[in-house]
């Protein structure tokens, strides 16, 4: 027995398939976005930890708090160029995390003190289990 479609539903059908198909990609889209940019942030802050137990960030005076994209400028380098990717702000309480972009220094990630003590204690008992 053979069951006679409409061509209406098979349009019907195939516009959802497409629908389907689309929501799915830009979901996982979105979602690997997402994953990236929580590593992205996790590498940065490993980073700036290691920085601030080395003792080579940078002291800002700001009173402002800096947003990401916010560009930088430091004094006292020859170049102007940053020996370091951490800087400091007593007055706002901020870490940030500096990068080149388009051959301008900017923020790249903001921390908080917790955050940055947080990693700290991480480095510090994977250290100890290390030893």
């Amino acid at each position: 027995m053979k069951i006679a479609i409409s061509p209406v539903i098979w349009v019907a059908l195939g516009v959802n398939v497409l629908s389907l198909t689309v929501v799915t990609a830009a979901s996982v889209n979105a979602r690997l976005k997402s994953d990236a940019a929580i590593a992205d942030r996790a590498k940065s802050l490993n980073v700036l930890a290691k920085h601030v137990l080395a003792d080579t960030c940078w002291k800002a005076s700001n009173n402002k708090p800096y947003k990401l994209g916010d560009s930088i400028t430091l004094d006292g380098s020859e170049d102007g160029k940053s020996p370091t990717s951490c800087i400091y702000n007593p007055r706002t309480s901020q870490f940030l995390f500096l990068a080149y972009k388009d051959g301008e220094l900017v923020v790249n990630q903001v921390y908080s003190r917790r955050e940055v003590r947080n990693q700290i204690s991480i480095l510090k008992q994977h250290k100890q289990e290390n030893n």
